[in-house]
């Protein structure tokens, strides 16, 4: 029998349509290797100038989500409803409970949340308030926003001023009780700091003039009462 044909030697094949070498491979990973660590240095060092700014203009928190958050308030911020003032003598919302006006007036972050470097995680794009909660995906290492939304009457941003706050809810009830004889309370709700003194305080105080120029403009003599009471921990005391 002849002896076998001897086989010829394996050859790489580079360029040409073949495929490519395993040094070719090894060198096209470290340039994409090299390239990815030059963006990673890059973000770094933006996002190092981002805390910087934020510092100085009294932002604080992480600088990705602050940013996130910021981006997500300028691609809303034209979705805001305009504020209308509460109609409470509509006899037919009665049965929807439409005599009810529920609001929700946000505040800017004090120094508690600056010390404890707490950024700004509430939008308020009335009628919404939006939370922004802040987290990281399953590679512990990506950012990203869940935003949940909650409906109201009225959701006053912190830019809006307690002018129109009262315009939209205090001046309609003082109108109610003057004009029509009712009935009206304003309840503020909240934990201790967030603002419902500040606002409240705004709030009575253009409520008695009101109340005093339409009384004023009726004519006649009449009596006004004031009664002021402090409900906290499950009891009602008389101030």
């Amino acid at each position: 029998m002849p002896p076998a044909a001897a086989r010829e030697p394996r050859r790489s094949v580079e360029g040409g349509g073949g495929k490519k070498s395993t040094l070719a491979t090894i060198q096209d990973m470290e340039r994409a290797r090299e390239e990815r660590r030059r963006q990673m240095e890059e973000r770094k060092a933006d996002k190092a100038e981002q805390q910087k700014r934020n510092k100085a203009a009294g932002v604080v928190g992480d600088a990705d989500f602050v940013r996130m958050i910021d981006a997500w308030r300028e691609s809303h911020e034209r979705d805001a409803a305009a504020h209308e003032a509460f109609d409470c003598g509509d006899e037919s919302a009665r049965a929807t409970g439409g005599e009810i006006c529920i609001c929700v007036r946000k505040r800017p972050i004090g120094r508690r949340e600056v010390a404890a470097n707490d950024h700004d995680a509430v939008s308020c794009v009335h009628p919404e308030v939006v939370v922004h909660d802040c987290r990281h995906r399953v590679d512990g290492i990506t950012k990203y926003l869940a935003n949940a939304g909650f409906a109201f009457d009225h959701a006053f941003s912190e830019k809006v001023d307690t002018a129109e706050v009262y315009r939209c809810v205090g001046s309609p009830l003082v109108d109610f009780v003057v004009g029509r004889r009712g009935r009206a309370t304003i309840f503020a709700y909240g934990q201790t700091g967030s603002g419902k003194t500040y606002t409240m305080e705004g709030i009575q105080e253009r409520a008695a003039v009101q109340i005093f120029d339409a009384l004023g403009a009726a004519g006649g003599e009449i009596e006004v009462g004031v009664s002021f009471f402090e409900i906290y921990g499950g009891r009602c005391q008389d101030l």
